[in-house]
């Protein structure tokens, strides 16, 4: 049976989109109110994925665009920048564009910061493509913005119809422990100690993207409020909140309690990597042994991003399989992969 590899990055791509358009609308992007959903959203996680996938949907970009410019300030850059480090997803030009326009608002003068020079020689091309890969022409005087970064769009004309993220929607946890405590490491700490049983300072630095050092002084200071507690496991030292202490903080109705911490970034990698190896130009006519390399060279790269969002072990594919096994079985994992973004509550 023929396997159209083209077919299932566009089914894979349209899930993503999906998947972004939730969350961003979650967190007050104009667009369609989504179900409501028991896992985090990680902004920096979504915004450098959206810098990326942005591409093939203009609306979404443009919108998210909009929130920035009003909601901006709720975005941690250090953090921002960590998770860029780790996770190369990002399209640098397009955040190279986002950080000028947001940079000339004195309050986000920040955003400077995480910009990065743009080789002379690149060639400009069109910002956004259709999900096949074609360029969208740009019909009138390409934005100043994006074209110093070799991008061309239309100008950019905002809606003006974005809002803050709603504290009813539990998703919404980070940002208000944002607003709570601050853009720095103790929202997120906090958070992950109230998604967790218990953890030691490496762990959390993990899963947050911060430095061990620092989140170990951070939630070191942290427990002399009487707030966090700790113990020690043999040279480790365990910290966890008291449950029930902290449900002060509940402002939803659904869940019960409080949201599931996801790991988002090895997600968007991992969705990063088979998106781009699916749409490699000439997989679909290649012979069998030839997909079948190639997809394993994509599954090999993905593995590390698999295993850190803990889904590695129900994966169907494996370095075992073969040929037309192996184009089966990844195909079985792309559809679970798929379902990984579904909402849930």
């Amino acid at each position: 049976m023929h396997t159209s590899f083209q077919n299932s990055r566009d089914r894979l791509l349209r899930h993503f989109l999906d998947f972004l358009w939730h969350q961003w609308s979650a967190l007050g992007v104009a667009g369609q109110r989504g179900g409501d959903d028991d896992r985090i959203i990680d902004p920096e996680a979504l915004l450098l994925a959206t810098t990326r996938f942005g591409r093939y949907d203009s609306r979404l970009l443009d919108e998210v665009i909009d929130w920035l410019c009003s909601n901006g300030t709720r975005i941690n850059l250090q953090r921002l920048r960590r998770l860029h480090d780790e996770w190369p997803v990002a399209d640098l030009r397009v955040m190279n564009s986002i950080s000028a326009i947001l940079s000339q608002q004195s309050v986000m003068r920040k955003w400077t910061t995480i910009s990065d020079p743009i080789p002379s020689e690149v060639k400009p091309e069109p910002l956004f493509s259709h999900p096949d890969g074609s360029p969208i022409p740009v019909l009138h005087q390409p934005d100043p913005d994006f074209r110093r970064n070799g991008l061309l769009r239309d100008p950019l004309e905002r809606r003006r119809m974005s809002q803050s993220p709603d504290p009813s929607r539990a998703a919404n946890l980070l940002c208000c422990l944002r607003a709570l405590f601050g853009v720095n490491a103790r929202a997120e700490i906090i958070a992950w100690l109230l998604t967790h049983e218990s953890g030691h300072p490496a762990a959390i630095a993990r899963d947050t993207g911060y430095f061990s050092k620092s989140v170990q002084h951070t939630i070191n200071e942290m427990e002399d409020s009487g707030h966090i507690r700790s113990r020690r496991d043999g040279r480790e030292k365990i910290f966890w909140v008291k449950p029930g202490a902290w449900d002060f903080l509940i402002t939803w109705s659904q869940p019960s309690g409080f949201p599931r911490w996801v790991d988002w970034m090895p997600v968007f990698s991992a969705i990063t990597t088979f998106i781009d190896a699916l749409g490699e130009p000439g997989l679909d006519d290649a012979p069998e042994q030839v997909q079948s390399i190639q997809l394993r060279q994509a599954l090999d790269s993905a593995m590390p991003a698999l295993s850190r969002a803990g889904l590695a072990e129900s994966l169907t594919a494996s370095r075992k399989l073969t040929g037309i096994q192996l184009i089966d079985a990844i195909r079985e994992d792309l559809i679970k992969l798929e379902n990984t973004l579904e909402p849930s509550s």
